[in-house]
């Protein structure tokens, strides 16, 4: 066993046994590896939108504390007795101070002092009142703009490559493109042809959100330590695994070997090493319902020894098994590469040809037929004996399928031996019935 293992085809079973058992290993890893990797990238992806979300929540707190403050500024601004007093006098010019002096705008008997940003903007407004009449109207606000958004991002802890945008009615107004729409949905936009992670969070005011981003680039980038190390120990592993493959293989080899050898077994008679009456009958169904779908033929031809009986009581089992085996070489010797010999059961062989008509089966027959004729065995005591067979044909589809080709090839053998023996008969003659066409070879009586 182990000088087989050392020969040219052992070598090559042992190296193919090898790579599959590297295969196996390398799959093996690459699905953990590939598992892993997914599993840290969707753990990373999960981790920066929470960051997101909590970085958009401080600042909108922020936010809300902004705009609190603008209240109590403007509210303050309202209730100073300074401006109190220039209202109730009518002194416009020391009104039109305040307003300039406090950015805010103060609207008084229909007249209004100072102005107030652009929009967007976040305003807070007061009231003056005078025997629960409104005097006036004060009003303070803050452009909602790239100022307010990095007062925003100053005073909020955030990752280190996330920003904060403004948006109104679903379109940037800071902190990115002006004016571009943007629409968070499984926290991601596109920005600039950039995509970005992202969380938003309402404001109470001017219908506007804030959106915390963060490039899916930086965001991805934080697992690239972790995938290195993680190629580092899949490379160290499948080394390894290609070790261990080169020490298991001979083991490997010997198992695959082993199931060959029974997979040949189940299939091959061990006296002729042609196939045996399983394998002939599972290529016969094959072939015929291949030949059925593409319209072609199938010839079956079944051969018997003949007086193979007297063979074996006259000079021994030994001498039977040796015919058998010289039978069976010329059936091998006879047939094409894509033709199925075999050893049908006892004295019997068969032949599957595979896009043969009748014809084609017959002259194959007397070809083998022939070579019998020429096959001289000696006896044990050094006499030579001739061997002959009788072939009986059949093709399909003149016979409509397996069992009837089989049935057809078997009359047309049994009624070679009852016409002479050492002949061939297709299925298109008349036939006796098997038990009579049996006598035909029986011995006859001393």
């Amino acid at each position: 066993m182990e000088g087989r293992f050392r020969s040219r085809y052992g070598r090559m079973a042992v190296t193919r046994a090898a790579l599959v058992v590297f295969v196996i290993f390398a799959a093996l890893i690459a699905g953990i590896v590939f598992t892993l990797d997914l599993s840290a990238r969707h753990s990373n992806r999960h981790e920066a939108t929470t960051e997101l979300g909590s970085t958009a929540r401080v600042a909108a707190s922020t936010f809300s504390t902004m705009q609190a403050n603008l209240r109590t500024r403007v509210s303050e601004l309202a209730a100073s007795s300074s401006l109190q007093q220039a209202v109730l006098q009518k002194n416009d010019a020391r009104i039109r101070s305040f307003a300039l002096a406090h950015d805010a705008r103060i609207v008084l008997r229909g007249r209004t002092f100072g102005k107030l940003p652009k929009e967007p903007r976040v305003a807070a407004t007061a009231t003056l009142a005078r025997q629960s009449h409104v005097v006036a109207r004060v009003t303070m606000a803050v452009p909602m703009d790239r100022s307010l958004l990095a007062v925003l991002q100053s005073a909020t802890p955030m990752p280190k490559h996330a920003a904060l945008l403004l948006v109104q009615h679903g379109r940037v107004i800071a902190g990115g493109p002006p004016g571009i729409r943007v629409d968070v949905q499984d926290h991601q936009i596109q920005l600039a042809t950039v995509p970005f992670f992202s969380t938003d969070t309402k404001l109470a005011a001017g219908n506007a959100s804030l959106v915390a981003v963060e490039p899916v680039s930086a965001v991805e980038a934080r697992v690239d330590a972790y995938r290195r190390r993680l190629l580092f120990v899949a490379a160290i592993t499948l080394a390894l695994a290609a070790g261990l493959a080169t020490r298991l293989a001979r083991p490997v080899a010997r198992v695959f070997a082993d199931l060959a050898r029974l997979t040949r077994q189940a299939q091959t008679d061990g006296l002729t090493n042609l196939a045996n009456r399983r394998a002939l009958d599972e290529r016969l169904d094959v072939e015929v319902d291949h030949a059925r779908r593409l319209g072609t033929n199938v010839a079956f031809v079944i051969a018997d020894i003949d007086d193979f009986k007297s063979i074996n009581d006259s000079y021994g089992h030994q001498t039977g098994d040796d015919v058998l085996r010289r039978v069976g070489r010329a059936f091998a010797e006879a047939v094409r590469e894509l033709d199925l010999p075999g050893r049908y059961g006892g004295e019997e062989f068969a032949i599957v040809l595979p896009g043969t008509n009748l014809s084609g089966a017959r002259a194959l027959s007397e070809k083998i037929r022939r070579n019998l004729e020429e096959l001289l065995v000696t006896t044990p005591d050094g006499s030579p004996f001739q061997v002959t067979a009788s072939f009986g044909a059949a093709c399909f589809p003149a016979q409509a399928g397996v069992e009837e080709l089989v049935a057809a090839a078997d009359a047309a053998l049994y009624e070679a031996k009852r016409t002479g023996k050492n002949r061939v008969v297709t299925a298109t003659a008349k036939r006796k019935s098997r038990s009579q066409a049996a006598a035909a070879d029986a011995p006859a009586p001393a």
